[in-house]
């Protein structure tokens, strides 16, 4: 893949109160991925990230991180449906191979931690030495044994979050239990999956060799991995990425906003095919937004920007996380202002891979923009990147050399965060002498010519809207 890009197929309202009145056809979202297959691919996108394909304890109405059974897929009657909330084990199946048509490679969010809606209770005895009832009885009765015979009691987990006997909810673990060697605390919510058990490690393994190999993914997205054990995350991508000849894809989503931790996530599972989502870059978009980002400096923010990593890094501006209706969780805000300047960033520049959020795509009116980012970055995104020495705190710009791979490849990005409405001129050195540029964005009318040392007087707009420019050279 050249310059990939992945789209996120889904968000976290998608088929919910306005949004299943304006966009019915998110109902049915593996049928609505096939019908597109087509236009994505020629968008430009190479990975889709799909949201976790397995039957959760909320039935159809689970986005698909309440993981009831990893095996069924829309397959079986459990939790009240034999769908879940995106279709059936055949509609998915038929997207895969309608997908696969236009050689998009397809992401499973893979959510590994733990476990939700029970179909029985237990006794068992908490670190305390007091009594507990549990959920975590899960015998699957709809399956029956298909895929996998393996049944969860409570010593496949190493504790949960709520005792039936005496309705108290909290991190509780069991007696005779400790929790994994996650990076940042095991516990997060559910019934939380003990590793350290050979049955359920083994079995969580095959699952997914089967989703590459029987289903057809190729490759995983890890939700809240630092929250699973390190060495079952290294040995999950070890195992899938044995038993298959493709070149698998792996993301983990470990949400850490300082680029030291980050870097230390990805030493501790020690594993040269994992990426991790650019958390720390995000927060300075988020300062973007406000205003208050010095950009003589974006060109070092982020993993993107970390020597050893940056190639590691999968970029971004929202997810199903960041961005919801209601008053976020997360305690982060949504990216609400110069969000083209943010996607300008990631699109163009040589390291990591950039993400778009399906929000963004299909319904906050940004598609057309986005559209020409991509094909701006396919076309003219090639060759080495310099930093500007003209870079102030207010206007930021790249370079991109091109290279004798890509004819009429290179560009000079710029993005501002003025608001005066006034056009911005700085001298750029882009690489290349005596070549005339236009603005492929649009947004600069004017042609910018350099002189005989490669030097032009390139421009971008003083506003919120449209301070982004990426000029190439004229054909």
């Amino acid at each position: 893949m050249e310059n990939p890009v992945i789209l996120q197929t889904f968000y976290w309202e998608m088929n919910t109160g306005k949004y299943a009145e304006e966009y019915p056809e998110e109902a049915d979202l593996w049928l609505l991925l096939a019908e597109k297959a087509k236009e994505i691919s020629e968008a430009g996108f190479d990975l889709l990230w799909f949201p976790p394909a397995n039957k959760g304890a909320g039935g159809v109405f689970d986005v698909g991180y309440g993981t009831y059974d990893l095996w069924d897929l829309g397959e079986f009657d459990q939790k009240g449906s034999k769908r879940t909330k995106y279709g059936t084990k055949e509609e998915l199946m038929q997207a895969i191979a309608e997908l696969h048509k236009y050689d998009l490679k397809l992401l499973y969010d893979a959510v590994l931690d733990h476990r939700m809606g029970g179909d029985e209770k237990e006794k068992v005895k908490l670190k305390d030495c007091s009594d507990a009832e549990v959920w975590t009885k899960f015998n699957f009765p709809g399956r029956n044994d298909k895929y996998s015979s393996l049944k969860l009691d409570w010593s496949c987990f190493d504790g949960t979050d709520w005792n039936e006997l005496t309705k108290e909810t909290g991190e509780m673990l069991f007696n005779t239990k400790e929790w994994d060697d996650s990076f940042d605390e095991d516990f997060l919510m559910g019934a939380n999956l003990d590793y350290q058990n050979s049955a359920v490690r083994e079995d969580t393994i095959n699952w997914g060799k089967w989703i590459i190999n029987e289903i057809g993914f190729d490759g995983f997205r890890f939700d809240a991995s630092k929250h699973v054990d390190n060495s079952m995350i290294h040995d999950f991508i070890e195992e899938t990425d044995k038993a298959s000849a493709k070149d698998l894809f792996y993301i983990g989503e470990a949400w850490i906003n300082d680029v030291d931790t980050l870097v230390n996530y990805l030493d501790a599972i020690n594993h040269p095919k994992l990426h991790v989502f650019d958390f720390p870059l995000r927060e300075r978009f988020i300062e973007l937004m406000h205003g208050d980002l010095d950009m003589r400096w974006l060109g070092a923010k982020g993993l993107v920007n970390r020597q050893g990593y940056k190639r590691r890094a999968i970029t971004f501006i929202e997810n199903h996380d960041t961005e919801r209706d209601a008053e976020n969780e997360y305690g982060t805000e949504a990216i609400a202002q110069r969000k083209f300047q943010a996607y300008c960033y990631i699109l163009m520049r040589r390291d990591g891979v950039p993400k778009v959020f399906w929000k963004d795509y299909h319904h906050f009116g940004l598609k057309d923009v986005i559209d020409k980012l991509i094909k701006a970055r396919k076309k003219f995104a090639y060759g080495d990147a310099y930093e500007s020495e003209s870079n102030d705190k207010n206007t930021y710009s790249y370079i991109r050399s091109g290279d004798q791979d890509h004819p009429g490849s290179g560009l000079v990005m710029m993005i501002t965060k003025h608001e005066h409405g006034e056009i911005i001129e700085k001298t750029v050195n882009s690489g290349q002498p005596n070549t005339e540029y236009y603005d492929y964005t649009g947004n600069i009318d004017e042609k910018v010519k350099t002189d005989n040392d490669a030097n032009g007087q390139f421009k971008v707009k003083g506003t919120a809207e449209k301070g982004y420019s990426v000029w190439v050279a004229v054909e």
